[in-house]
């Protein structure tokens, strides 16, 4: 038994030493449609593993509206805010449009701004932001909100596939690269199909038949 004292108090050292707290930033992104839009039960055709609104008046009901809730942590292990959080609304297909929104708010208690930028090498790591981080007052953890409501009518919005993704990561750092995941703390991406996968060249806007 003696022999294997030396391990034993070896071991007793290791357990005794505090472990630090590492930051666990997170990000999550939902979309849903409330009970009575068109989206909330498709038909038995369209798609089941993604979100889709048949943006078609012909049938019932006719209302075409989505919700957009994201939850997200950007605090440290000691729950200080030290990380950015970005909101973007991309339209692959954008091509004389915009291909993405970026969600911005100038304060706490304000609305926000969508922000169009035409490409990805527009985007500013230290400009289109969510929020600030002296704004962001996550300080307890995970925040949960709703970004778009389902009061917002996605009638005569483009056909095709929109997808909101969010992102956690250092924007203060010359390393933050949109083009490259690596250098995100946390993402997460819901995808929202209107009408078809694609705009098309006919029936190349929600809610008309």
């Amino acid at each position: 038994m003696l022999k294997y004292l030396p391990l034993l108090v070896s071991f007793a050292a290791l357990i005794a030493v505090p472990v630090s707290g590492h930051a666990a930033y997170t990000m999550k992104v939902t979309v849903s449609f409330a009970a009575g839009t068109a989206g909330a039960k498709p038909l038995a055709k369209y798609p089941t593993t993604t979100k889709i609104s048949p943006c078609d008046n012909s049938s019932t009901p006719t209302h075409n509206a989505a919700t957009f809730t994201v939850t997200y942590d950007a605090t440290n292990s000691t729950k200080v805010v030290d990380r950015d959080v970005y909101f973007l609304l991309f339209n692959p297909e954008g091509v004389q449009l915009p291909k993405f929104f970026v969600f911005k708010k100038p304060n706490l208690g304000s609305t926000f701004n969508l922000v169009p930028r035409y490409d990805v090498s527009e985007l500013s790591r230290t400009g289109d932001n969510f929020l600030l981080r002296s704004e962001n007052l996550s300080t307890g953890g995970a925040r949960t909100e709703v970004l778009i409501g389902d009061s917002i009518s996605l009638q005569m919005v483009n056909s095709g596939i929109w997808q909101l993704i969010g992102i956690v990561a250092d924007g203060s750092s010359a390393k933050m690269d949109f083009d490259d995941p690596r250098t995100w703390e946390a993402w997460d991406i819901a995808t929202l199909v209107l009408r078809k996968p694609w705009n098309g060249n006919s029936n190349k806007v929600c809610g008309t038949s």
